[in-house]
C-alpha cells in the first residue's frame, strides 16, 4: 500500500479546528448526496495537482484528515482549478440504428 504524502515545500496554514476535520470516510457518510468514495479517494490522491495541499492534513498515525469546508468549496467549483468531472466516454446503445442516426 503507498502511502501519500503532503510535499514539504507548501506552506501550511495554522491547523483548523477539530471538529471541521474529517476522514475520507466521515466526509463521504457525510455528505452522500454529493460526495462519493472514489472521487474523494481520487481528490486527495491527485491533491499536489489539484490544489488541496493546504486542506488535507496528516494525522500523527498516518491517516489523511480533511478541513471538510475547504474540501466543499473546492469540490463545488468555487476554489482551485482541477475537478473531478463526469465521464468524457459517450455511452451508446447497442440497439439497431436507422440510417439517419448514422
Amino acid at each position: 500500500m503507498r502511502t501519500y504524502t503532503t510535499p514539504g515545500k507548501v506552506p501550511r496554514l495554522p491547523i483548523p479546528p477539530t471538529s471541521e476535520l474529517l476522514s475520507k470516510e466521515a466526509l463521504v457518510e457525510r455528505h452522500p448526496n454529493l460526495l462519493t468514495h472514489l472521487r474523494v479517494q481520487w481528490a486527495l490522491r491527485n491533491r499536489a495537482r489539484n490544489g488541496l495541499s493546504s486542506v488535507v492534513y496528516e494525522s500523527k498515525s498516518g491517516q489523511l484528515l480533511v478541513h471538510e469546508p475547504e474540501f466543499i468549496r473546492w469540490y463545488l467549483g468555487l476554489t482551485g482549478r482541477s475537478k473531478p468531472r463526469a465521464s468524457r466516454i459517450v455511452h451508446r446503445s447497442m440497439g439497431p440504428r436507422s440510417l439517419q442516426q448514422l
